[in-house]
């Protein structure tokens, strides 16, 4: 069944932000998404009180949006932020979620993953989320692919979360949603990850564009941060920023629609796939403030904690 663009902007509105007519609402976007924008901005006007801008386009995920934007996005009840670049590990986006926003980020969304990964049975996936997080719940997280990755990563007392898609006041997910994550404890993730599905940046940059992996690389990761990387522009980006090289996020892909299309907002998302993000984490539990949130996404992982394997080669054993 196909779905009109104005239908799914109905969906994200009423199902995922369950807006209401005295809600204070800002659509925050660039040239780049006017597509989606202008449709967010016809369905959420006749549901609520919104409004749009358009802010220059940012140079990579994580950079901040200009002060003027983040003023802006400041006492609003809902946002939603379809942007060329992630706004979502931002102290502006923390900053307008601090203050109760219910807070969408939709980095390079494209149309056809706005129609085909939004419109899913949210509730449904929010109860898998849970399940997964009480599996993935306890100390060491060892992750193995045939590709050769043998990552271990530390949970701590982190908090895990389940990106389902509803975010309450103060809450920020982006969409496409579907991910179960944490900020892995600083200093102690060890060993290596070959990327062999997609990475940020998925859009040019000053140092190139990766997106969709045709030749899958390797990271080497000592004491909690990348020591070495095979792909130039991730290098280049990781370390160009301070504090870039921190591995910043483990996750584990839920949402059944979602596809590996070479947009990592989209890719990240797969049922059965996971992902390591590198540079910021200080926005969802992490001590780390980078300029920079890139993810590294993989196929098929086997993941165990504290011995025992949830997960075989993408497939989830309970």
């Amino acid at each position: 069944m196909k779905h009109s663009i104005d239908r799914i902007s109905e969906t994200v509105w009423k199902q995922c932000l369950r807006i209401k007519k005295d809600d204070q609402a800002l659509v925050v976007t660039d040239k780049g998404k006017l597509d989606v924008a202008n449709s967010l901005l016809r369905v959420g006007k006749k549901l609520c009180i919104c409004e749009m801008i358009e802010i220059p386009k940012a140079k990579i995920h994580g950079e901040e949006p200009p002060g003027w934007a983040a003023e802006k996005m400041l006492g609003m009840n809902a946002i939603i932020a379809p942007t060329s670049f992630s706004i979502t590990h931002t102290r502006a986006t923390k900053q307008a979620s601090g203050q109760g926003a219910r807070v969408i980020t939709m980095p390079n969304i494209e149309k056809e993953t706005f129609l085909r990964a939004i419109p899913i049975d949210y509730q449904k996936m929010k109860q898998f989320g849970e399940r997964v997080k009480r599996f993935l719940s306890g100390n060491e997280i060892r992750v193995e692919t045939r590709a050769g990755t043998d990552l271990t990563v530390f949970e701590g007392d982190r908090k895990i979360i389940v990106c389902a898609g509803i975010p309450k006041k103060g809450e920020t997910y982006n969409l496409p949603t579907g991910e179960v994550a944490f900020a892995p404890m600083e200093g102690k993730t060890e060993g290596k990850l070959i990327v062999d599905a997609s990475c940020a940046p998925d859009s040019e940059t000053k140092f190139g564009k990766i997106g969709l992996v045709k030749k899958p690389f390797r990271i080497d990761i000592e004491g909690g941060e990348a020591v070495d990387c095979e792909n130039g522009v991730l290098w280049k980006w990781i370390t160009h920023a301070k504090n870039g090289s921190n591995v910043a996020e483990f996750a584990i892909g839920i949402n059944p629609k979602a596809r590996i299309i070479g947009n990592v907002l989209e890719d990240e998302k797969v049922l059965g796939t996971s992902h390591v993000a590198f540079g910021t984490n200080a926005t969802f539990g992490g001590t780390v403030r980078s300029d920079i949130h890139l993810d590294a996404v993989f196929r098929k992982p086997t993941v165990s904690v504290d011995g025992k394997i949830i997960i075989r080669k993408g497939k989830f054993l309970f």
